[in-house]
């Protein structure tokens, strides 16, 4: 009987271990196996909004800087907050790694970067979309089930982000269409 105790004990505790992502001490370990943690320098990829912008880094909801209305920026406070296109490229270094959420709904990670303004990093979306890049090493790693997936319900929501700068007069019916053709040319 002890001797089973322990072995559910080892067991659980093996599982717990290799359960990703997951948060120790101050190092984020990823589903690609990537980790990340204060003062690691990280490398920026392409924003995936139709505009170019980054849809999963963003301004960190603390900051000063953060928008919250619901009715100005034509209701889209998420790209007011959102990283601009221009920093496509560039390198920032972690400034700490956050765990967000409940066992009951589950958790997401977050990374904050360092920058006059705070920026937040979605970590596991960041790297399935290509917002963050990953080391070469750990690119193959990245799931495909839940990549094919993601990708389809990033697409759709690609198109109705359009939708929404063609019905608000931001975008033409020309450049409505082009980037549509984009999005369903991807994949």
């Amino acid at each position: 009987m002890k001797n089973l105790l322990l072995l559910l004990i080892i067991i659980s505790s093996l599982s717990f271990a290799q359960s990703l992502p997951r948060i120790e001490n101050d190092t984020l370990y990823t589903t690609s196996g990537y980790k990340l943690y204060p003062k690691l320098e990280v490398k920026i990829g392409v924003g995936t909004m139709p505009d170019g912008d980054f849809k999963y880094i963003r301004t960190n909801s603390a900051s000063l800087f953060n928008y919250t209305s619901t009715t100005g920026y034509q209701g889209l406070a998420n790209q007011a907050n959102s990283l601009p296109r221009n920093n496509s490229g560039f390198k920032y270094v972690i400034k700490k790694v956050e765990e967000r959420g409940s066992k009951k709904r589950g958790f997401n990670y977050y990374v904050v970067l360092k920058n006059i303004i705070a920026y937040e990093v979605d970590v596991e979306n960041a790297i399935r979309t290509g917002e963050l890049e990953l080391p070469e090493e750990f690119r193959k790693t990245i799931p495909t089930n839940d990549t094919v997936k993601m990708s389809t319900t990033d697409k759709y929501d690609k198109l109705k982000k359009l939708k929404e700068l063609l019905d608000s007069g931001i975008l033409t019916q020309e450049e409505f269409k082009t980037e549509k053709d984009k999005v369903m040319a991807e994949n």
